[in-house]
């Protein structure tokens, strides 16, 4: 039964991560996290003497791993999405692409990744650096 459960761990720990991979997702590092966790639980299992490094009726430990899993992920689920939101402002004011981060020049186009980095206004029509806040022109939202 030990080498079942090692096996069905570790072959979805391995999945979750090519999948992560595929998709390119920020979540990737803990895709990688959670491998290596189930790497480690494979050396430690793969032991004949894995009972020793704990007891079954001594659950406190676990319980308390699995807590502070819980709370970094979430913790780095909410940095990951407050840098998304924050990133693409940063690098307008630093007159970067918002997209790549590639410095953008007089252009309406991005030279790193193609993309437009200047639009036009919906309130007014006047030209509008993608990303902005505010309108240069009228100072609409």
């Amino acid at each position: 039964m030990r080498f079942v459960y090692v096996l069905a761990v570790l072959g979805i720990a391995y999945w979750w991560l090519a999948r992560l991979r595929r998709r390119h997702t920020r979540l990737f590092p803990i895709g990688i996290a959670v491998a290596g966790a189930a790497a480690v639980q494979v050396v430690v299992m793969s032991f004949d003497y894995g009972t020793d490094y704990f007891d079954l009726l001594d659950l406190g430990p676990l319980v308390l791993s699995l807590v502070g899993i819980a709370m970094t992920t979430v913790a780095f689920v909410a940095l990951q999405r407050y840098l998304a939101r924050r990133v693409p402002a940063r690098r307008v004011r630093k007159r970067e692409c918002p997209f790549c981060g590639y410095p953008t020049g007089a252009g309406t186009r991005c030279e790193g990744c193609g993309r437009e980095v200047v639009g036009d206004c919906g309130a007014c029509g006047g030209q509008r650096r993608v990303g902005t806040t505010f309108c240069g022109v009228c100072g609409a939202a």
